[in-house]
């Protein structure tokens, strides 16, 4: 039976080694092959056309030296994510990880065309973005949920991923009207009625939803559904109070604004999975 296939892209910047450790250990503990594989632009093809293969093979060999034996390297130059996207179809690549620790935002990289804003709008498989230096043992992943087709199957990725783990979900909740209620003379009794009628709903939809999850019984999940303050603030919290490692989002065909900003700002690694709802049998 063939390993599954996890691709490093590597830009060859201060970051380099630590995703290197980190994606060596993860192959490692969860028994995938690695690959490595660093695009040099096109338009330094265009320009040192007499110096590319000599570029691509120092390149290779710098990598080679951090990794070892432990994973094939590959060094191309030309369109940045047609490269990638044609080396994940010819592997049968998983799994994509890259690194983010730069000067410069996240938004600042999108208008820019960075390469890792790349990675996460146009691959249709899971991305890890290591922003940390900590050891990458992911016991506690949290995933904030909105009960969709494609939170599930991303949840069900993640367990196949790492089955070891303990898995936080939670579902966050908002009470429509519930400022409004009360300039409409309601009592205190009944407002909270009105705030519990919402939450004891969210309950029920989250607990439907985890019963429907295709999933092994003996892994380990945590469920909370939570009244919505603002988005960041909750994530924030929780990372905290529940020693949190990886932070997992899920996302549709288009990226929404909160999902980067919480990729941006997350303190914990973070993992990032485009699914598109037509997709999901």
């Amino acid at each position: 039976m063939k390993k599954d296939k996890v691709l490093v892209l590597s830009d060859l910047r201060e970051f380099t080694e630590i995703v290197a450790k980190k994606a060596i250990f993860l192959a490692d503990k969860y028994n995938k092959e690695l690959n490595v594989l660093h695009v040099e632009d096109e338009s330094f093809l265009k320009f040192f056309k007499e110096k590319t293969e000599g570029s691509l093979e120092k390149s290779k060999s710098i990598l080679k030296n951090i990794y070892k034996d432990k994973a094939d390297v590959y060094c191309e130059c030309g369109d940045f994510i047609e490269i990638v996207k044609k080396h994940i179809k010819i592997h049968n690549i998983s799994t994509v990880i890259a690194g983010f620790k730069r000067e410069r935002t996240f938004f600042e990289d999108i208008f820019n065309g960075s390469n890792l804003s790349s990675i996460i709008r146009k691959l249709d498989i899971p991305v890890l973005v290591v922003k940390t230096e900590e050891k990458p043992e992911y016991k506690n992943i949290l995933i904030p949920t909105d009960l969709s087709k494609s939170s599930k199957k991303n949840i069900e990725y993640l367990v196949n991923l790492f089955p070891e783990a303990n898995f936080h979900i939670e579902h966050y909740y908002k009470t429509f009207f519930e400022d409004r209620v009360k300039l409409y003379g309601f009592d205190e009794d009944e407002i909270h009625d009105f705030v519990d009628f919402y939450a004891t709903e969210a309950e029920h939809d989250l607990n439907k939803f985890i019963n429907n999850l295709d999933i092994p019984k003996d892994i380990k999940l945590f469920t909370k559904a939570k009244k919505f303050i603002d988005i960041k603030t909750m994530v924030d919290e929780s990372i905290e109070y529940k020693t949190i490692d990886l932070l997992s989002l899920s996302v549709g065909s288009s990226l929404s604004i909160f999902s980067f900003d919480l990729l941006e700002h997350s303190t914990k690694d973070v993992i990032i999975y485009k699914i598109l709802e037509d997709d999901i049998v």
